[in-house]
């Protein structure tokens, strides 16, 4: 029985070995064919003692494949093994056989040739059935990536025609984005470019668009707005994870939740459970955090009990930051271990370059700037976009925040300058905030205020507020270095507001640290015990800045000279001074704006 897949083609229907009692896809070429072809197995047939030899030969090849999956080892050598073509040569000149070694009944020359195809086909949909397992379930992308290009050279003889050639490629270009290897990149476009006819123009414009977002704005745009009419769960997959590291993830919604499932076994298989978890990235962008954090943890815990170890540790990628931006950087750095633990001996970079960003995101939390530093310069260089995509240019403004704050003026510098290169603003209207606002914090003073004015004016920088919170906070601390007081009120207070409104506490804490210093506290706000300015230090100390002295606000507030030298005393560790002539620079510019409210 056959049914065809996402991209049009024949494949093997998923079905459990007759007569064996296992459930449907619960073995590991089942499991392989599920995440190939994204639909989940169908329940075996009708099953009997009357079957005969094919009986026993089905629950051999059943018990051979549940040993395999105990041993991940030696399953990935089997398999391995399997996906050779030496293997292939070898036995060129013998009858054809089944899985099993028994010689079939219609084994003749002539039969074989009329079958050489249907065996190339099917030979190639086994390799890449394999290689995914091997994939999702033991994480080792260097033997899953080999696999694949033998399968892809395999299809790439002209005589097996095109079956499965694409969806091989798009492994092919998946494998390459998880394991970020320079000779995986070299492999695949020079097997792109002997294929000849075999792939279109537009397939391979679609791969550099996938491969190199930043060079291709156009294209994914098109992309993006084509996906209402985009009706394969694994394209809807690939644009939205293309979108979600420039920024655009919001436009591709509506179309992941066509096909968003958290169960791996699910309707759409793997293409479902990574539009979870590219859901779950959405909302975190969008400042819906608890979203975020039940998306994610549910999805984990759907792939963990079936043993999906690559899409459970993705899913935990999000968790993990969630718990950065929320500045618990005991979570966020627990999570971040065990996800490293894991994909570091594999060779997953995409996963362990996300489990530093959550790292820089907790250290910039907690104001940890040579830590932030520390882990951001481990997967981007600086001015080195190409080394560390797509990450490299998400973290953009953690990398340039960390390196002036850990007083790498320099690398600060030419991260700015690769910004300017690369043309990141025309990218997406979340890497036009950022990349901007990398570009004010470096610039010149009599430059910095219109360049941040110029990343906040965009229309859809609200569509992050987290990313706006940080921008307006930059801004604001810039501003207040530069003395322009009230300019920096106003970025403070919106930053302040932000980060309490997402539940980032100590990203609020900060932006109070800058607005106390400004001498402007918002209500509520938590300064480690202190008390706010009431209404009559207020009136205090805006006397004590017009100049008056103890005894005259005294009698102005009937009150003695004592009691005003007391209040002083206690307001000034509050305001961030430590002399009474501070005073008017700190309360001049709120009385003539006339905005200067201070305490309950």
């Amino acid at each position: 029985m056959t049914r065809t897949n996402d991209w049009g083609h024949a494949s093997a229907t998923c079905s459990a070995a007759p007569g064996t009692g296992a459930e449907p896809g619960s073995s590991p070429p089942e499991r392989g064919f599920c995440l190939s072809c994204g639909h989940p197995p169908e329940p075996p047939g009708p099953t009997g003692h009357d079957q005969g030899p094919a009986a026993v030969r089905a629950l051999v090849d059943e018990v051979a494949a549940r040993l395999l999956f105990l041993y991940p080892g030696l399953r990935r050598a089997a398999l391995e093994l399997a996906a050779d073509g030496e293997v292939g040569t070898e036995n060129a000149g013998r009858p054809a056989e089944n899985v099993t070694g028994v010689l079939r009944k219609d084994a003749t020359p002539r039969t074989d040739i009329r079958r050489g195809r249907t065996r190339l086909a099917s030979a190639a949909r086994t390799q890449l059935a394999n290689a995914l397992a091997v994939l999702h379930e033991d994480g080792d992308v260097s033997a899953a990536y080999r696999m694949l290009l033998r399968a892809a050279e395999g299809v790439h003889d002209e005589g097996g025609g095109r079956v499965g050639a694409e969806e091989i490629l798009w492994n092919l270009v998946a494998a390459c984005q998880l394991s970020a290897r320079p000779e995986h990149r070299k492999s695949l476009e020079s097997y792109i470019d002997d294929a000849g006819t075999l792939f279109t123009p537009s397939v391979r414009t679609a791969v550099r668009g996938v491969l190199d977002p930043a060079a291709a704005p156009g294209w994914l745009r098109r992309q993006i707005e084509s996906l209402d009419s985009q009706a394969a769960p694994a394209e809807i997959v690939r644009i939205a994870g293309v979108a979600a590291f420039v920024g655009n993830l919001s436009d591709s919604r509506h179309a992941l939740r066509r096909v968003a499932c958290t169960d791996p076994v699910g309707r759409f298989g793997v293409p479902g459970v990574q539009a979870s978890i590219l859901l779950a990235f959405e909302a975190y962008q969008t400042g819906q955090w608890d979203e975020a954090d039940r998306l994610a943890s549910t999805t984990a815990d759907q792939c963990a009990a079936e043993g999906y170890q690559l899409l459970r540790r993705q899913a935990q990628t999000v968790l993990s930051v969630v718990a950065a931006g929320r500045g618990d950087a005991t979570t966020a750095r627990a999570i971040a271990d065990e996800i490293a633990r894991w994909a570091a001996p594999r060779g997953l970079t995409s996963l362990l370059v996300g489990a530093q960003y959550a790292c820089v995101l907790a250290a910039l939390a907690q104001s940890d700037f040579p830590g932030a530093y520390q882990q951001a310069s481990r997967f981007t260089p600086a001015g080195d976009f190409a080394a560390a995509e797509p990450f490299a240019a998400w973290a953009l403004l953690d990398f340039v925040e960390a390196a002036l704050r850990a007083d790498r003026r320099e690398e600060a510098d030419v991260y700015a300058h690769a910004i300017r290169q690369a043309s990141l603003t025309a990218s997406s209207p979340r890497m036009a905030l950022v990349s901007t606002a990398a570009m004010a914090m470096t610039a010149p003073d009599e430059d910095a205020s219109a360049l941040f004015e110029l990343a906040l004016a965009g229309e859809d920088a609200g569509r992050c507020p987290f990313d706006r919170a940080r921008v307006h906070l930059l801004a604001g601390e810039r501003l207040r270095r530069m003395r322009a007081v009230g300019q920096a009120r106003v970025h403070l207070a919106a930053a302040h507001d932000d980060f309490r409104r997402l539940g980032a506490p100590t990203w609020a804490q900060r932006a109070a640290t800058g607005l106390r210093a400004v001498g402007l506290v918002p209500p509520g706000t938590d300064l480690g015990g202190q008390q706010l300015l009431t209404a009559r230090e207020l009136r205090i100390a805006r006397l004590a800045a017009a100049g008056l002295s103890n005894k005259e606000i005294g009698d102005r507030l009937f009150m003695s000279h004592r009691t005003v030298a007391s209040h002083l005393y206690r307001m000034f560790p509050r305001l961030g001074i430590t002399s009474r002539a501070a005073l008017g620079t700190i309360l001049q510019p709120a009385r003539a704006e006339g905005e200067f409210t201070l305490g309950p």
